[in-house]
């Protein structure tokens, strides 16, 4: 069974649902190969985010893969960056390469210039991300959208992911669901990443909430004799179930049929 990117599977096309702001990267700064640090610091630059020098957004031992534009809303805007770097090593047969998420915002906001200061939300994947992999949607109802982050195990079965939702509290960006851990290769390839982990599900925002979409009963989860449909709500505190139901897959409308 082929792995399908479920990071596109979430889509409503609804008033509410959650939405991508997104544009391909088409610079590419500095070196593959690892001869300096690959944490990005803070930089100087213009307020407007689309007016930002992408090459300064990334370490000189990075390459930039995605770059995502987080409208103003009750807050500054964001930019949230992808991009990627080599091992300190190559191994033979192996990807060396580390993906990782970058939040940049702004902050010493004076006129016409900021100073961006960045968050990384995902330090080291060792999975790359495409252009659905972060989706906006305001679930905390702050007037701000959130970040809906998938992870996609490019060899993995069942469309396994890591997904999370992280939001901007104050001046801090934190993650807010997401609890767990997915490790992945062993000895120099190995690499953990935070979040949780799904398979043959779909989830995505509607209407300020969270929903999950996942199989249940059945002989396989491709196979299911079920799908539950789990609604949760953010209280500024934590999550609190809404509602739950179950749907046939066959006319479940929150999934795309068939599954890969």
């Amino acid at each position: 069974m082929p792995v399908l990117a479920l990071s596109i599977l979430g889509v409503l096309g609804c008033n509410g649902a959650d939405r991508t702001a997104v544009r391909e990267a088409s610079s590419s700064p500095g070196s593959s190969v690892v001869s300096v640090s690959v944490r990005p610091g803070a930089v100087e630059g213009p307020t407007d985010p689309h007016d930002l020098d992408l090459a300064a957004l990334v370490p000189a031992a990075g390459r930039l893969d995605h770059v995502w534009y987080v409208p103003r809303g009750t807050s500054n805007p964001q930019v949230v960056v992808g991009w990627h770097h080599q091992l300190g090593r190559r191994i033979p047969g192996y990807d060396s390469r580390r993906y990782v998420l970058t939040v940049w915002s702004p902050v010493r906001i004076r006129l016409g210039t900021a100073r961006w200061k960045p968050t990384t939300v995902v330090p080291v994947s060792p999975f790359s991300f495409d252009g659905r992999s972060i989706r906006l949607a305001d679930v905390t109802d702050d007037g701000h959208d959130d970040l809906l982050t998938t992870i996609v195990c490019s060899g993995c079965n069942h469309g396994t992911a890591v997904v999370s939702v992280f939001a901007t509290v104050g001046a801090k960006v934190r993650r807010i669901y997401g609890r767990g851990a997915f490790d992945w290769g062993k000895g120099a390839q190995h690499a953990s990443l935070s979040g949780r982990v799904i398979g043959e599900t779909w989830w995505g925002a509607r209407g300020g909430l969270l929903w999950f979409d996942e199989p249940r009963g059945g002989i396989s989860v491709c196979c299911p004799a079920y799908r539950l449909q789990t609604f949760i709500h953010w209280t500024g505190r934590g999550w609190r179930t809404v509602m739950r139901r179950r749907v046939s897959p066959n006319t479940d409308r929150l999934i795309r049929q068939p599954f890969p």
